[in-house]
C-alpha cells in the first residue's frame, strides 16, 4: 500500500508546489488535496498528474479537519496565515495521532505551537513547524554553521523576496504584514525582548544577482526557535522585499497603522485595515503609476530571472573555534520562492510519511528529527549556495 499524504491549502500558492515536489520526489506515493476551492484543486491535481485525490475541507471546522487528515501518513499545512490557522490546524493533528509539518512563519503562532510539545508526545506525534524558506532553510544553515564553532555569540538570519510575483496570494501579503507591525520578539544578550518592528535596518549583501538590499527587524519565527536548540547570547532575523520603493510603501503603511488589526469605517462598513491594505496591494498591477511600473520593470536587468518570483537568504553564525572568533556565512539566490518553501517541507513530510521512528513532540527545523544533509543537498540542487568562513580575530 502507497504512502498517503494530506496537503492542507493544496490548490494555494505554496501548497500546489508541495504536491508538486511530493510528487516528483516520490511519484507513488498518494497525495490528497485538502481545499475549500475544489475547482482549483482539480486543476492543480490534474496539471500534476499521478495518484493525486481532492477532497474539500473547511479549517475553520476542526471535525472537517479530523475528518480530513485521520487517515494520513504524515499532513503537511500550507494554509495561512499561521497567526490565524497555525495552531488550531497542528492542534487537529496532534488530537487524531497524524505526524505533521507545516511552513510556520509567524513568531507568535510559533511560540504558542511549541507549548504543544507534551501534548504531541504523549499522542505519539512528531511535529516539524515552519520547515520551509525562512524559517526552513535559514534555521538548518544556522544548526549546520554552529555545529562547525566550538562556541557560538550570536546568529543573525536574512531574507529578501520578490513583491512582484504575480502568483502571490492574500496569505502571503497578510503574513509580511503581521511581521512589520507593531513590536516584535527578538533574542538578545539571553533573554526574548520585544523591539520595533522594521527597527535598526541594514544593507544586507546575498548572493548574485540579488544583491544588496535594506533589511530590518521582523516578526519571524527564527528568533523563537533558535536559541532553544542553539546556544547563543544573541539570534534575530531581518527582511524585506523588492523593489525597494514598495519596501518604502510597506514601511509607511506601518507606520501609519495601516496594516493593523483595528477597524475602520467605510461609508458605513467595518473593514480591519490590513484587509484594506492587502485589497490595495493585490490591486497594484492594475493601479499602480506608470513611473513606478517603470522602476519595477527596470529590475529585470538587475535581477533577470529572479525579478518576478525570485528571494534570497542569508545565514550569520559568529563564534569560537579553536581558540579564534570566526564569522560563518551562508548566501543563497533561488529563481523560485515559492519550490524553495516547497521542497523542505515536502522532504520532511515523505520523512515523517515513511517511518514512524522519530522522536515525537513539536520540533523546529534545527532540532534536527529529519536529516539536515538531506534537505541541505536537496536546497543545492535548486539554489545558489555560498559559503565562507573567515577568521576575525585571535583570541
Amino acid at each position: 500500500m502507497s504512502l498517503r499524504v494530506v496537503v492542507l491549502g493544496g490548490a494555494g500558492h505554496i501548497g500546489s508546489r508541495i504536491v508538486k515536489e511530493l510528487h516528483e520526489l516520490d511519484p507513488t506515493i498518494e497525495i490528497v488535496i485538502a481545499d475549500k476551492n475544489l475547482a482549483k484543486a482539480d486543476e492543480v491535481a490534474k496539471s500534476v498528474g499521478g495518484n493525486i485525490k481532492t477532497v474539500y475541507v473547511d479549517a475553520t471546522v476542526e471535525e472537517s479537519l479530523a475528518d480530513v487528515i485521520k487517515r494520513a501518513d504524515c499532513v503537511v499545512n500550507a494554509i495561512g496565515p499561521f497567526y490565524r490557522f497555525g495552531v488550531p490546524i497542528l492542534k487537529t493533528a496532534i488530537r487524531v495521532g497524524v505526524n505533521f509539518v507545516d511552513i510556520n512563519d509567524d513568531y507568535d503562532a510559533t511560540f504558542e505551537a511549541l507549548k504543544l510539545h507534551d501534548e504531541a508526545t504523549n499522542k505519539g506525534v512528531t511535529a516539524v513547524i515552519g520547515m520551509g524558506a525562512t524559517p526552513g532553510i535559514t534555521n538548518i544553515l544556522a544548526r549546520h554553521g554552529a555545529g562547525k564553532l566550538d562556541e557560538v555569540f550570536e546568529i543573525g538570519t536574512y531574507w529578501i523576496w520578490s513583491a512582484l510575483d504575480p502568483t502571490m496570494g492574500p496569505a502571503i501579503i497578510d503574513h509580511y504584514f503581521h511581521a512589520i507591525t507593531g513590536s516584535v520578539k527578538t533574542y538578545r544578550n539571553g533573554e526574548w525582548i520585544e523591539v520595533k518592528a522594521l527597527s535598526e535596518p541594514e544593507l544586507y549583501e546575498f548572493p548574485k544577482p540579488i544583491g544588496a538590499w535594506e533589511v530590518a527587524h521582523v516578526g519571524h519565527p527564527e528568533p523563537i526557535t533558535i536559541p532553544r536548540y542553539i546556544k547563543a547570547r544573541n539570534v534575530y532575523n531581518k527582511g524585506g522585499v523588492w523593489p525597494a520603493e514598495l519596501n518604502e510603501i510597506a514601511k509607511a503603511f506601518s507606520a501609519l497603522g495601516i496594516t493593523s488589526l483595528k477597524e475602520i469605517d467605510i461609508k458605513g462598513q467595518r473593514y480591519r485595515a490590513r484587509d484594506i491594505a492587502i485589497s490595495i496591494v493585490l490591486a497594484l498591477p492594475e493601479i499602480i503609476s506608470p513611473e513606478l511600473r517603470d522602476k519595477a520593470l527596470s529590475l529585470f536587468e538587475k535581477l533577470g530571472e529572479y525579478t518576478l518570483t525570485g528571494v534570497g537568504l542569508g545565514v550569520m553564525v559568529k563564534g569560537v573555534k579553536s581558540g579564534d572568533e570566526y564569522t560563518i556565512r551562508y548566501g543563497l539566490a533561488c529563481k523560485d520562492a515559492a519550490q524553495a518553501t516547497a521542497l523542505p517541507a515536502a522532504l520532511t513530510a515523505l520523512e515523517l510519511a515513511a517511518s514512524k521512528d522519530f522522536k515525537k513532540g513539536v520540533y523546529p527545523p534545527e532540532a534536527g528529527v529529519v536529516s539536515i544533509e538531506k534537505i541541505i543537498n536537496g536546497v543545492k540542487k535548486i539554489c545558489k549556495i555560498e559559503y565562507t568562513e573567515i577568521r576575525t580575530s585571535a583570541l
